[in-house]
């Protein structure tokens, strides 16, 4: 990582690169996020498949809890293929399609379920901290991919990376949050149930795509500075 203190970013440059390496790779992305988004949803379909169960049974609660903590493993695993994805489509040059270490995939896997965890407890009991956790550790994936950081060090090297910019990030997490208000509001609006499950898996998917580019073009940026 350079020594030099990283300059800082324009928004409109960052969303500008975002959505121009969202279009380089508009259908891959599209279809790992809905590969991604499909982990919240059976956990969603799950919860509403066993509403009889949930009523009746006292450990429900824990199983399902269980269930909750397994899907951010899950999101390691599918979520790999979509940060190499968003990561190529922000690089000239750089191929999605290469093979890395075994440890590399696994320590993305572990970073992210802490990452997803961390980001899901602040968003439940205060919106504000899993959005500072959004922002500081964003660029974790991208320095496990093209740097092969270990797991946790990676996110240490997103915190230091961010250094400088974070309140600029901020801004970027908060437009990226804002393009998920037509799934989550076709969520709510439907219901829990299998209807609201699938449009939000469906309307969702561009938002994460975009997102994903965004985020993969800021690290892109900083990075090359």
């Amino acid at each position: 990582m350079p020594d030099n203190k990283p300059l800082p970013l324009s928004l409109g440059t960052v969303l500008a690169e975002g959505i121009r390496a969202f279009l380089n790779s508009s259908t891959a992305l599209m279809t790992r996020s809905l590969y991604v988004l499909a982990v919240p949803g059976v956990v969603l379909a799950i919860w509403q498949a066993s509403e009889s169960t949930r009523e009746s049974n006292p450990l429900f609660f824990w199983i399902y809890l269980f269930i909750w903590f397994g899907s951010f493993f899950a999101t390691g695993y599918v979520g790999w293929p979509l940060a190499r994805t968003a990561l190529a489509a922000a690089t000239p040059g750089l191929s999605s399609d290469r093979d890395d270490d075994w440890w590399v995939r696994d320590g993305f896997v572990r970073a992210t379920a802490a990452f997803s965890f961390t980001v899901a407890v602040g968003m439940v009991f205060l919106v504000i901290p899993g959005l500072m956790v959004l922002m500081i550790y964003t660029f974790y994936p991208f320095l496990i991919i093209e740097r092969k950081t270990r797991g946790f060090m990676s996110l240490a090297m997103s915190a230091e990376l961010t250094s400088g910019n974070r309140m600029r990030l901020l801004v970027v997490a908060l437009v990226m949050v804002a393009l998920f208000i037509p799934a989550a509001a076709w969520f709510y609006r439907s219901g829990p149930g299998m209807v609201g499950i699938l449009g939000f898996w469906v309307l969702a998917a561009p938002a994460l795509s975009v997102a994903a580019a965004t985020m993969a073009a800021a690290y892109r940026i900083l990075t090359d500075n």
